[in-house]
């Protein structure tokens, strides 16, 4: 184990994560087991500090914020994720909401660490410079991808409520469901993490927009096609659960259905690289940016 090696240091993070999921659960189910209480907090702060630590080794070495591949797409939507938790903790005290988002980064986490393809080192080419040429690119992907880090956390908490709606039409003893946040709280917080995932995605699609009116030939039809559809996806639900035409069991299952495709759209998101004849852009064949959405 490096402590200087970004990788480690992510299967370190996704451990802490996952003892965070595992203590979390022991917890709920035995709730005598006094000396476990602050167990899941401490560890999903450990890994999350380590989530930090990596990200910043794999920033100074592609020399920028990490989103060039998959792996680093993904660890940022997780490390979003674990960031939008630990501030929300403060005003909403959901249980088992950080179980379930560590449960969540831990797989995620190390199922891209073990696919070799998801990370391959673009910034070892000799012809490499760095990863983002312009600033307001770099801002608008990271805008972007943490609107996303909150659509996550928005997926997990419908997913909660999909569970706690289930158990209750049941009207059976379920353990798990006893356990987590009534069903109006959780209706409540996600129509707020869409209202605020909502907010950075436009805000990223302004930035991003304001580049491609300057430069559009370095934006493929596709990846334009692909983040107007999320952005005006995620609109449209904002619309419809404001209006209360759409909410419950079908506003949960379209905000965890709308995010995989969002994940899924990641591997089909690509920039257009042309000659740089001002130094404005960077002159190695840039990798694919992440969705601008």
């Amino acid at each position: 184990m490096n402590i200087n090696e970004a990788r480690d240091l992510l299967w370190l993070a996704g451990g802490f994560y996952g003892l965070t999921f595992l203590v979390g659960f022991l917890k709920s189910f035995n709730t005598e087991s006094h000396p476990l209480r602050e167990t899941p907090l401490i560890s999903v702060i450990c890994g999350f500090i380590f989530h930090t630590r990596a990200l910043y080794l794999r920033g100074m070495d592609v020399h920028g914020c990490p989103l060039g591949n998959t792996l680093e797409r993904v660890q940022f939507i997780l490390w979003s994720l674990i960031l939008t938790y630990l501030i929300l903790r403060i005003l909403w005290k959901l249980n088992l909401l950080g179980t379930f988002c560590a449960g969540l980064s831990m797989c995620a986490g190390w199922l891209t660490l073990s696919i070799t393809s998801a990370d391959n080192p673009y910034w070892l080419a000799n012809d490499y410079t760095r990863l983002f040429s312009d600033p307001w690119i770099e801002l608008h992907a990271s805008i972007a991808i943490f609107s996303y880090g909150i659509f996550s956390l928005l997926a997990v908490v419908c997913f909660m409520y999909v569970i706690q709606r289930q158990a209750l039409l049941s009207r059976k003893s379920n353990k798990l469901g006893s356990f987590l946040p009534p069903i109006n709280d959780l209706e409540h917080a996600s129509y707020r993490l869409l209202s605020v995932g909502v907010f950075f995605l436009t805000l990223s699609m302004i930035v991003g927009g304001m580049h491609w009116s300057k430069q559009p030939e370095f934006v493929t039809t596709s990846k334009l096609v692909i983040t107007i559809a999320l952005w005006l996806g995620y609109i449209l639900l904002f619309l419809l659960r404001m209006g209360n035409k759409l909410f419950g069991s079908r506003f949960a299952k379209s905000c965890i259905a709308l995010f995989f495709i969002a994940i899924l759209s990641l591997s089909f998101v690509n920039s257009k690289v042309g000659a740089d004849t001002n130094n404005t852009l960077s002159p190695h064949p840039v990798p694919a940016e992440p969705i601008d959405d």
